[in-house]
């Protein structure tokens, strides 16, 4: 996703998960992008407001507080800036999919550092005023489970 053509010299991936972060960096610095930041609040504030290109999220908003990690992503970007996504949401092709994601979210969140399965990330992005771009939706056919298979892929400006 880093390499992404069209994505800015200030591209910053965003991750909330500590054992990644040397794989993530050694990505970014062979795609040219910014070191990764966490989205965490903290993490980010120290990222001047309206001086990045893209945020380039790999199921790191799963894992962060939407409401916060978004205004701090906004935040961040320039106007004509973008937000890139590769994120597990809730299933919306079947019913019984979604039923079975809500109630197995606790769960599956206490169990893999904290990510979240009952949210429509792409209905939350364009609620909040985002603006989609590009957007698909898909089934990982490697997914541990048929609970985390539906992802979404897509880019929405702020």
């Amino acid at each position: 996703l880093l390499s992404l053509p069209g994505l800015g010299s200030r591209a910053i991936p965003v991750d909330e998960r500590p054992h990644l972060a040397p794989a993530l960096a050694a990505a970014a610095a062979a795609a040219g992008a910014s070191p990764p930041l966490n989205l965490s609040t903290s993490n980010l504030s120290a990222v001047a407001s309206e001086s990045v290109d893209a945020v380039v999220s790999l199921s790191a908003l799963c894992r962060a507080n939407l409401t916060a990690a978004l205004a701090e992503v906004r935040r961040v970007l320039k106007s004509n800036g973008r937000l890139v996504v590769f994120e597990p949401t809730l299933g919306l092709d079947s019913r019984s999919t979604r039923r079975l994601q809500v109630l197995a979210s606790p769960l599956h969140e206490a169990l893999t550092d904290g990510c979240r399965l009952d949210d429509d990330l792409a209905g939350l992005l364009e609620e909040g005023g985002w603006s989609r771009q590009s957007m698909a939706r898909h089934s990982l056919a490697a997914a541990r489970s048929w609970l985390t298979a539906p992802f979404v892929l897509g880019v929405w400006r702020p």
